[in-house]
């Protein structure tokens, strides 16, 4: 057994996944909770809104782990893998990184197992 050896397809489903969870969450995050959060009379936020801001950062967690592996099974170089790992902090660069690694991971396979 390969430790090593990565399942690319697998790697590039689990990104393409948490990229979209990530940023549906970054983007409540900055549209719902902030705003609340800034405007709120000594700081009376309710639980609902608060749970935004928590469910996001175990999401990221998550989110950076599946960047991380996805980045190592197509052999990225680093500064391409930290902006992987960066997208997750904006609210729109998660949905951009989730199509460039499509486009890039066909152009590796020449568009072959592409996972929907």
């Amino acid at each position: 057994m390969n430790f090593f050896k990565f399942n690319r397809a697998g790697a590039l489903a689990r990104f393409r996944v948490m990229a979209n969870i990530a940023g549906v969450l970054s983007l409540l995050l900055w549209l719902v909770y902030l705003p609340i959060k800034l405007t709120a009379v000594n700081d009376n936020v309710p639980l609902a809104i608060r749970l935004i801001a928590v469910v996001h950062g175990f999401m990221y967690m998550i989110y950076v782990l599946t960047a991380f592996n996805y980045s190592l099974s197509v052999r990225k170089p680093f500064f391409s893998m930290l902006g992987y790992l960066a997208a997750g902090t904006l609210p729109i660069a998660s949905f951009i990184a989730d199509r460039r690694a499509r486009a890039e991971y066909a152009a590796l396979t020449g568009g072959s197992n592409l996972p929907q």
